[in-house]
């Protein structure tokens, strides 16, 4: 009786709360999926799908630019809603949906986990004006150079294989979706840690062979933790991760946590060494870690030891998919009907340079129209991030019926801001770089370019991000024309884009 009258009120109770969450809550007012509006399972199935981005362009498209898209979250479209939200507004901030980003509660925030404004602000000073501002990216210049030499090599290899195999009479094509994201990989590691953590290109190290691969899983296993607490506490648990690490070892020898352990463990051997000031200065070469541990020791930016593996791991995890992903649209879109007259273009850019300097909008204006317009309809990092309103942000959000309760979570997407009909009209769907070529608008599409994010925590990475895109471009443009074959493939979407396979067919050019 007793335990009837218990089931009862316990089901009593979770109708009363579905019943609320569908009728009375304070976002019931806003549309979406049905499902929305009970719990984020969906959420997390559309994310495992890989199809979250395009999910939510439809669902924008469908029920205009404001959605709910789970029990207390909403999702906005509108350039002014993302700006609020991902701006200066010092009251909407992240909350414990990234602590995936902390291996522990005890553990200080990065600067991709600090919460408030004046967390991140403490931490952008120490990452960024010791290491990445415009200038000092100008002084990895030469990293980045000499691993576009491999990535040249590689390619060239990749083609002639294919072109030594080719039986049927067909011109060969070669998947370089693999080769360009070794390339992002090698390159970002080297100019973040320098050569005596990445003597080689970390990608022809047997034990992190599997690095690319290795990314794409941290990061698809870092959301899902996000949106189910509960597993991923589960997950997380010692005796669980040795477990399930010892069944993930006993399959494979490279298994996937060895890729990425490999590459911890050795920054982290360098990084904890007493003497690793004076390793770093032994090497002439500029990376991200020397400019960081050179800091004098009076100096309000110099990180301990933690900080410095904590923030350069971060670099690694949040740069390398979507730089790659960023460079594989490119010569894609390149390789299209579409895109060869803008290869001649380009190639007329590269002849008229009489120096060797930083590729740039000024020496490369047609190349950076082309990578902005592949970035803002093919974006990088296309999940939006959630942030939450906390007290005296209720009505930062222009444009709402009412006040958001605090704690409600609020997020934008780059992906579908980029292909907003509201903010670039009926031909937001075509790739079309010459709208970036327009003198009289140019600003004004600078304004609506939210790839890299906005304001105070836009991408810490993007002029790197951007010298490895064009470096790489420039390079490849220079010795083949591209021809695109197929679909891109594995088009993906978990915390970056992730591409399986982009075929193309490679012709040498006249450029002698």
């Amino acid at each position: 009786m007793i335990a009837t009258a218990l089931l009862l009120t316990l089901a009593v109770g979770a109708l009363s709360h579905l019943v609320y969450l569908c009728y009375f809550h304070p976002l019931a007012q806003y549309p979406g999926p049905w499902l929305a509006r009970f719990t984020n399972f969906w959420r997390l199935l559309a994310f495992r799908s890989g199809r979250q981005h395009l999910t939510e362009l439809a669902l924008h498209r469908r029920y205009g630019h404001v959605v709910r898209v789970g029990p207390n979250w909403l999702s906005f479209e509108t350039l002014a809603d993302f700006e609020a939200i991902y701006g200066f507004n010092r009251d909407i901030e992240k909350d414990e949906f990234y602590n995936f980003g902390r291996s522990n509660k005890r553990q200080g925030f990065s600067l991709f986990t600090a919460k408030t404004d004046a967390q991140h602000r403490d931490r952008r000073k120490k990452v960024v004006t010791p290491a990445l501002t415009l200038a000092k990216v100008g002084g990895y210049v030469e990293v980045v150079r000499k691993n576009v030499g491999v990535l040249l090599a590689r390619l060239d290899d990749a083609v002639v294989v294919v072109a030594a195999t080719q039986r049927d009479g067909k011109e060969g094509k070669v998947n370089v979706a693999r080769i360009l994201h070794r390339f992002t990989i090698d390159t970002s590691l080297e100019v973040i840690y320098g050569p005596h953590v990445c003597p080689q290109p970390v990608t022809d190290i047997p034990a992190t062979a599997g690095f690319p691969e290795a990314i794409k899983l941290a990061g698809k296993s870092a959301w899902t933790a996000s949106l189910l607490p509960l597993p991923a506490w589960f997950m997380s648990l010692r005796i669980v991760m040795a477990l399930t690490g010892r069944l993930d070892n006993s399959n494979n020898k490279h298994a996937t946590p060895v890729n990425l352990a490999a590459v911890a463990a050795t920054s982290a051997k360098l990084i904890f060494n007493p003497q690793r000031e004076e390793l770093l200065s032994q090497h002439q070469q500029n990376s991200i870690l020397k400019h960081w541990v050179a800091l004098p020791s009076d100096d309000s930016r110099k990180m301990p030891p933690s900080e410095l593996w904590s923030e350069a791991f971060n670099l690694v995890l949040a740069g390398t998919g979507s730089s790659a992903a960023a460079l594989t649209a490119l010569l894609h879109r390149l390789g299209l009907g579409a895109g060869k007259p803008w290869q001649t273009k380009i190639r007329a850019e590269i002849a008229a340079q009489q120096s060797n300097d930083i590729p740039s909008s000024s020496t490369f204006p047609v190349l950076f129209a082309v990578i902005k317009e592949t970035l803002r309809l093919d974006a990088p990092f296309p999940t939006a991030f959630p942030r939450t309103i906390r007290a005296g942000a209720e009505n930062a959000l222009p444009g709402l019926p009412t006040a958001l309760p605090v704690g409600t979570r609020v997020s934008a997407s780059t992906f579908v801001l980029g292909r907003s009909h509201r903010l670039w009209g009926a031909d937001a769907d075509e790739w079309k770089p010459e709208r970036w070529l327009d003198g009289d608008h140019h600003e004004d599409l600078d304004e609506r370019f939210v790839a890299f994010s906005k304001g105070a925590r836009q991408c810490v990475g993007r002029d790197l991000a951007i010298l490895m895109t064009a470096s790489a471009a420039i390079a490849v443009l220079k010795q083949w024309e591209l021809s695109s074959v197929g679909a891109l493939e594995g088009n993906s979407s978990f915390l970056e884009m992730s591409y399986d396979s982009c075929w193309l067919r490679f012709e040498e050019t006249n450029n002698e």
